[in-house]
């Protein structure tokens, strides 16, 4: 958070002169409450702890260090730490505002939101004008699944302070979701030239960068201002992410640990350290690390789903891969990637038949339409976004879309200001052909949030082709380092035959994950032949057909580089007819 200089920090200023000139208490404790709140600010709590620590043994008084200490506690994940700092304390007349801002963000950040709400109007009533209170209602209303009203909040915060700091990386965070990562530097660039020392907007920037693909000058963003930013939790952070991305996950492993973030278990941290593990073959531990995380609220995260199975698959743990997520597979939730994992599982178990199943599925199907994971988790709010989604997902499947229409629309009207609502009743409204009124509700959901699964809803209920590609563009633009997104602009580009350009989107989308793909392989293969390299075609038609032997697009493309009389062509005529009459 920001550093504020506040009702609060004035009293206390006040109240801690006062002290020291009754008591005689020595004047060298004030630079370690100043180093103590400084450190607040740059997101380091630990060290902060420390200065307080000395403080107190210096002899300021408990009741003028409660909140700073509280706010420590919070940001190392202590929630219960920090309610005891703000219970039982002797408080000055002037910290209110302060003390129910911070119970509101402990209560928030243990899932009570109602708890939270009532915390946060106790502080608006204690100070109406205190624009760190704004930020906070701000979030509050985003995880209430009020995006909307979220805006709102942040324009009121900016209003009342338009410098302050928290309010202006919320907005880029904001602009972000909305507009794609290259709207969002832009907003945090011209942040963080009007703001140079706030750390917390030079981390926000630097990550965004690193998002959008740009690693050095994140670095070098990181390393401006007074060079702060580098040491803190976050920015340690934010260089693991990076050193992981280009293929360094020894650093990565080491800037990960100095962040804290994984023994404060931060989901993004926990991931990151699964995913080291993965790279340096320690199954058995990213297993554990993934199934905490699958368990812990993360069950409608595809990624950290197949990345678990992925884990279970290379740590011998073929049954329990199975007996988990084939049923997962085998469904409309099922990406080819785990049915291909649970297909080689049941393979190694030496059921071929049910291998076979899974393995033809993955190579044919791209899997049907399941409902958008929402993103407000309030479970004591019934009938809300969970509760929703699962109720339309139950009746897509049971093909009873009528149902789902019905319950997703009072969803909307009810909260009329959430991406999630919007985003379940084009589901709903898409699986009962609605397909106008799917593209209206998936739109409205897209000017708060547009996340790639919900642009490709919105790929898939275009008027044209055309209109398609140019959603697909304008994504890609904003978001770069997708490389599913930018497989699909060149798959695209490829249909209206304009093979140049899909060229170095098939390179940049394999550069960015998608190297083990087959339909981008067989794609690269089909431009390569397209443009006349039948040597790099024939090479990427057979790495394609080696990762997925039954793949159709990989099968195609390899019947199209091979001579007309040879006999494997004729071989891989039959199979890719056996394989399309599936």
């Amino acid at each position: 958070m920001t550093f504020r200089l506040s009702l609060r920090a004035y009293s206390l200023l006040a109240l801690t002169c006062l002290v020291l000139g009754a008591c005689g208490q020595p004047q060298d404790t004030q630079p370690e409450v100043d180093k103590a709140r400084v450190e607040l600010a740059n997101g380091n709590p630990g060290i902060a702890r420390i200065h307080l620590d000395h403080a107190l043994a210096a002899g300021v008084p408990r009741r003028d260090l409660s909140l700073d200490l509280a706010e420590a506690a919070l940001g190392e994940g202590d929630f219960a730490g920090a309610r005891n700092w703000l219970e039982g304390e002797d408080f000055p007349a002037g910290a209110a505002a302060e003390r129910h801002l911070l119970l509101g963000r402990i209560e928030m950040a243990e899932g009570n939101l109602a708890a939270a709400a009532r915390a946060f109007d106790s502080s608006y009533e204690a100070d109406p004008a205190n624009s760190e209170l704004w930020v906070e209602i701000g979030r509050l209303r985003y995880r209430r699944g009020e995006q909307v009203q979220v805006s709102q909040a942040v324009e009121r915060a900016l209003k009342l302070d338009p410098e302050n700091g928290g309010a202006l990386r919320f907005r880029g965070q904001l602009i972000r979701d909305a507009q794609g990562m290259r709207s969002g530097v832009r907003f945090l660039r011209d942040a963080v030239e009007r703001q140079p020392d706030d750390v917390s907007l030079r981390v926000e920037l630097a990550a965004t960068l690193g998002d959008a693909g740009e690693a050095a000058e994140a670095l070098r963003v990181l390393r401006g201002g007074d060079g702060s930013a580098v040491g803190t939790a976050q920015g340690l952070f934010v260089q693991a992410v990076i050193a992981a991305r280009g293929g360094n996950f020894r650093l990565a492993r080491d800037l990960l640990g100095r962040s804290s973030h994984v023994e404060r278990r931060v989901p993004s941290a926990q991931i990151l350290s699964a995913i080291i593990d993965l790279q340096e073959e320690n199954y058995a531990s990213a297993v554990r690390a993934l199934d905490r995380i699958y368990g812990g609220g993360q069950a409608d995260n595809r990624r950290v789903r197949d990345l678990l199975a992925y884990a279970l698959s290379r740590s011998g743990g073929e049954q329990e891969l199975v007996s988990r997520f084939a049923q997962t597979a085998a469904g409309n939730g099922g990406s080819a990637y785990l049915r291909t994992l649970v297909g080689r599982a049941y393979e190694a178990l030496g059921d071929r038949d049910t291998a076979a199943e899974f393995l033809d599925l993955a190579a044919v199907s791209q899997g049907g339409m399941v409902v958008l994971p929402a993103v407000n988790t309030n479970s004591s709010d019934k009938g809300g976004g969970v509760e929703t989604r699962n109720f339309v997902r139950t009746a897509i499947a049971r093909a009873d879309p009528a149902a789902g229409v019905a319950k997703a629309r009072d969803f909307a009207r009810r909260f009329p200001g959430s991406a999630d609502a919007f985003s379940i009743l084009g589901d709903a409204e898409l699986a009962s052909g609605n397909r106008a009124a799917a593209r209206t509700a998936y739109e409205r959901s897209a000017e708060i949030r547009r996340g790639w699964v919900l642009i490709i809803r919105l790929i898939g209920v275009q008027n044209t082709p055309a209109d398609a590609r140019r959603m697909i563009e304008t994504y890609v633009q904003g978001n770069p380092m997708n490389g599913e997104a930018a497989a699909m602009l060149a798959d695209a580009l490829a249909a209206e035959g304009k093979w140049a350009r899909a060229v170095p989107l098939l390179d940049h989308a394999m550069q960015s994950g998608m190297e083990r793909v087959p339909w981008v392989l067989a794609a690269r293969s089909v431009a390569a032949r397209e443009l006349g390299d039948q040597e790099e075609a024939l090479s990427f038609a057979l790495a394609a057909h080696e990762l997925q032997p039954m793949n159709p697009y990989a099968i195609s493309a390899l019947i199209a580089v091979l001579p007309e009389n040879d006999p494997k062509r004729i071989e891989l005529e039959a199979k890719l007819r056996s394989v399309t009459a599936i």
